[in-house]
């Protein structure tokens, strides 16, 4: 069994990995010049020259390749001391980078197709201290399982005593349904595939304007036989903005589906670890006691066929991933699942002690964007004449609206004995969980018009999260306030 004690470097299997992704980066840089340069040199394929100039390219992409890889694999060792996972690197300039275990944030793991032929993971380490990921350490599965287990010794609460056993933590396992996982997705927001077929409507009206604007001039026989030259049937038209939005949806689902196809879950009281994917194979640690927001977001789809979206939060740092990349959890609702292993058990008899909602305010602020530009569009367009394209502004506004309507039905904030309850979608019911431990900033925001209306803003931040909830009556918000503070200097009283 390995124990980390002394420097050592990755496999060589690690090499290979480190060559294929130093090639795949060298192929990428170079390859759009090569194709400029083979068109403009009009290149005879026939002639051996061609060939050998092709061959000394592909022998100079691989040489440069083999270099950094070898500069990077060679100058890099990892090890672990005292309690710390030390990295070595760096050939002109020696670096020693220092994470200590107990202060890892989120524990990533992947297995690309190379990972998987290769028999091996890529480790990525997050801190609450670094802005992004840290170094990523590529081990077999003997390694991996050796490494996991001193982390996870070391983060978990030890022994008081010598005599005393440590606390027994059972594993368990929880698979998810890929069905579910297809249904889920077909409920999400497809808001982005009627945008693209916005636009490619936008697109052919555009043409045709320009078409009648181009022959605006010439005899009107001529003008008509051009336009039923580009003329189709409303029919066709419809058929494909169906295609179009089939194939978008199609997409859509389809990379949800590769992603986090056959999800399973292991956990005890202290851990939750996913692994997921179809090609590629991740993992994602959270520990208990580092997770600062748990979200749960349903639809009306997704309420018919009781089905959840779902998202643990950590520090901003230790998740300052692009929205792609974090790890979204779809399927059936099992937020009750994840809520009792966060909140305790006995979380939905937590007693209320205090709640706001939301007033128009939050609608006028939804609004108020979209009424200027509404109003700028159409003073435009009436400039010019183009009365028929009003609606699209007009649309707009109505849009924004509805948008503002449904958010000020669904924004307030509950206050409970154990935990903060944010309420902030807008088509979608979605809510923020909070503990108070948690919180970090709570501040009101007063705005000039408070003075006569007598509404304010909430904010309230974590480590990794924040939320504002607008439009809350000033002295139910000074209430709220008032009690979160109240709260956190009692439990900080009783922990001193």
């Amino acid at each position: 069994m390995t124990d980390f004690s002394k420097p050592q470097r990755m496999g060589f299997s690690a090499f290979l990995i480190i060559f294929i992704k130093a090639l795949k980066g060298m192929i990428g840089a170079v390859s759009i010049y090569t194709i400029i340069i083979i068109i403009k040199s009009d290149f005879v394929w026939s002639e051996s020259s061609t060939w050998w100039t092709i061959l000394s390219w592909v022998g100079i992409i691989i040489g440069f390749a083999l270099i950094a890889a070898s500069a990077a694999y060679y100058s890099f060792k990892f090890y672990i001391k005292d309690g710390n996972l030390m990295f070595t690197h760096g050939i002109i300039q020696r670096l020693t980078t220092t994470i200590p275990l107990d202060k890892i944030h989120s524990l990533r793991t992947k297995q690309g197709l190379w990972y998987r032929l290769l028999d091996m993971r890529g480790i990525v380490f997050d801190t609450l201290a670094s802005k992004g990921a840290e170094v990523e350490l590529i081990l077999d599965e003997s390694d991996w399982i050796n490494l996991k287990r001193l982390i996870d010794k070391e983060e978990r609460p030890k022994a008081e005593s010598e005599n005393e056993p440590p606390p027994f933590n059972p594993t368990l396992i929880k698979k998810f349904d890929n069905i579910d996982l297809l249904k889920d997705a077909l409920c999400q927001n497809h808001l982005k595939a009627l945008v693209i077929v916005a636009g490619f409507i936008a697109l052919v009206l555009e043409k045709l304007d320009d078409l009648i604007h181009d022959y605006i001039d010439a005899a009107t026989d001529y003008t008509i036989q051009k336009w039923n030259e580009f003329s189709v049937s409303p029919t066709y038209i419809l058929v494909a903005l169906i295609i179009l939005y089939m194939i978008l949806l199609i997409i859509s689902v389809g990379r949800i589906l590769i992603r986090y196809y056959d999800m399973s879950l292991s956990y005890d009281s202290k851990f939750l670890s996913f692994n997921y994917g179809m090609i590629s194979r991740s993992t994602n640690r959270f520990s208990y006691d580092k997770i600062c927001t748990l979200w749960t977001k349903q639809n009306a789809l997704e309420k018919r066929f009781k089905l959840s979206t779902l998202m643990l939060k950590q520090a901003l740092n230790a998740s300052a991933m692009k929205e792609e990349d974090k790890l979204k959890l779809y399927g059936a609702d099992s937020s009750n699942f994840y809520l009792e292993w966060w909140l305790g058990k006995d979380y939905r008899d937590s007693e209320e002690i205090a709640t706001a909602q939301s007033g128009r305010g939050v609608m006028m602020h939804s609004i108020i964007y979209w009424l200027l530009i509404s109003l700028v569009a159409t003073a435009i367009l009436c400039y010019y004449h183009e009365y028929v394209f009003i609606a699209i502004p007009a649309i707009l506004l109505i849009y924004s609206i509805i948008k503002g309507w449904c958010a000020m039905r669904r924004s307030k904030i509950i206050l409970k004995d154990s935990h903060v309850e944010i309420s902030n979608g807008i088509f979608a019911d979605a809510k923020n969980y909070l503990k108070y431990h948690n919180i970090e900033v709570v501040r009101i925001s007063r705005t000039p018009f408070t003075r006569f209306f007598h509404r304010v803003s909430i904010v309230l931040s974590t480590s990794g999260s924040s939320f504002s909830i607008k439009s809350l009556k000033e002295k139910e918000a000074e209430y709220i306030y008032e009690v979160i503070l109240c709260i956190n200097a009692q439990r900080t009283m009783d922990n001193a």
